[in-house]
């Protein structure tokens, strides 16, 4: 350096030797002396408040955004520091300068992350679009701290201030945020459609290769698409946005007469699920919450009729087969319950849809359906345990019994406790909690129907018997038949 330099033995002589001869030179020298010594003051004052600030920027060489934000708290208040107390760096247009380079290389350090996962359209979408919402928090957090710090500064209004052009320091990265946020709504576009895609939704295909037709055109466009200085893009994504608009306006008709060739409310709300699951967009998701109300509305005529059909039925309920009588109108009063039921507890889930004044009236209506049904089944379940008792008394009848017209003998058993077995078991399948009575015969069920069959085989051995005797010894053996 020139410090060391002048230091230097044949340099202090010539000096000297210039000075004894009072050469006019020596005033220049004097003056140039001065400079340099002052600009090898300034140099390690520089140095000395910069070093300070080396651990702060590492990250924005070898971390990612995430790490930079860790350490924006210590880079801030280190360069206020500097602005307080260093003695020539503190200049507004070289804190300017520090502040334009930091933000330089923060978009360097975020084209870096978001790449570094390979070409953008070979990524997950989930994975890129994590990586390029990390920019944008990146930004907002770098200038959520800096106006922290100023408004620290503020406090104190005597001192240096970080009164700097906010548009020098962060206009290149709020550039460089928009073009990232346009990345966002595309990639997240892109996996909108996919998700439509994989779903199989039936009526959909067209809308879908319509979408990758739009997406391929844009994947041919031979510039970086983080090149927020070139303007290309802003016009391709301008005429992307426009031709999703009106693909989203043809897939809103489609939603809609979807649900109008619903009947059931049931089958509605689950496509409106299945519709929710996959439309993120928020054009979409608007469309979509407004379908709740309807449905809703739509739920008064639901319940209209599961009340006609209960007046209706009431008397004779359509049997079901391989179903005793209480099982089977106990199960018909469960499904007319399961429809208005269902739907009702994917209502009450929405608060603000159950807070309107037509709200009031549908529950009114649900309330007193639910009633009337649960009352019907409670009335079969009590009737058919009352007659348990009853139904049990077959069990003390006797073993045999003689027909009073062909004078055979029969097993006696008798037929309600079958059907009490059968009642038994269909209720407990149901989740019925059954009386213990019931229970108890239930479990003699293998054993009952054993001696029955075992009995019945024992009569039809005795009527072969009887059938080969000879006419002539009949009378003979008859005490004993």
């Amino acid at each position: 350096s020139i410090t060391e330099q002048l230091k230097q033995p044949a340099c202090k002589t010539l000096l000297a030797v210039l000075q004894m001869a009072k050469a006019r030179v020596m005033k220049r020298w004097r003056t140039l002396d001065n400079t340099i010594t002052d600009a090898t003051n300034e140099a390690k004052d520089n140095v000395k408040y910069l070093s300070t600030l080396e651990k702060y920027i590492e990250p924005l060489y070898a971390g990612d955004p995430l790490t930079i934000i860790d350490a924006l708290p210590g880079l801030l208040n280190n360069t206020r520091m500097m602005l307080t107390i260093a003695r020539y760096y503190s200049t507004r247009e070289r804190m300017t300068l520090l502040f334009r380079k930091v933000t330089n290389q923060m978009i360097a350090n975020c084209r870096e992350h978001v790449t570094a996962g390979g070409v953008l359209w070979s990524q997950p979408t989930h994975s890129l679009i994590g990586r390029l919402q990390a920019c944008i928090t990146l930004n907002e957090a770098y200038q959520d701290q800096y106006h922290q710090t100023r408004e620290r500064l503020e406090q104190t209004p005597s001192g240096k201030q970080f009164d700097f052009e906010l548009n020098r320091i962060f206009g290149k990265f709020d550039l460089f945020q928009r073009r990232v946020e346009k990345l966002v709504d595309m990639f997240n576009t892109f996996d909108q459609f996919s998700a439509l895609a994989r779903h199989n939704i039936e009526g959909m295909d067209g809308f879908i290769g319509n979408f990758f037709g739009i997406m391929d055109e844009f994947k041919r466009k031979p510039y970086d698409l983080l090149d927020f200085q070139l303007n290309q893009f802003d016009r391709d994504y301008l005429e992307f946005s426009a031709n999703i608009h009106e693909l989203e306006s043809s897939l809103q008709g489609f939603i809609n007469q979807s649900f109008e060739s619903i009947s059931s409310t049931e089958n509605a709300l689950m496509l409106l699920k299945q519709f929710q699951v996959i439309m993120q967009r928020e054009s979409l998701k608007d469309d979509l919450d407004s379908k709740l109300a309807v449905i809703f509305h739509n739920y008064q005529v639901d319940l209209e009729t599961v009340q006609r059909l209960y007046e209706k039925q009431k008397s004779s309920p359509p049997a079901v087969r391989n179903m005793p009588p209480v099982a089977a109108n106990v199960a018909w009063a469960r499904q007319l319950m399961r429809r208005i039921e269902v739907p009702m507890h994917k209502f009450q889930l929405n608060p603000q849809l159950m807070g309107a004044r037509e709200a009031k009236k549908i529950t009114k209506t649900y309330n007193k359906i639910a009633k009337t049904i649960i009352e019907f089944e409670t009335l079969w379940k009590l009737a058919w345990a009352k007659g348990i008792d009853s139904a049990r008394a077959g069990l003390h009848a006797t073993l045999l019994v003689r027909h009073p017209s062909n004078n055979k003998l029969y097993a006696n058993f008798d037929r309600e406790i079958l059907q009490l077995l059968r009642e038994t078991k269909c209720l407990l399948r149901m989740g019925e909690d059954v009386p213990e009575a019931a229970r108890m015969v239930l479990l003699q069920e293998d054993k009952l129907k054993s001696y029955y069959n075992k009995l019945s085989y024992a009569l039809g051995e005795y009527e072969a018997l009887i059938a080969r005797l000879h006419p002539l010894t009949h009378p003979l053996l008859k005490p004993h038949l």
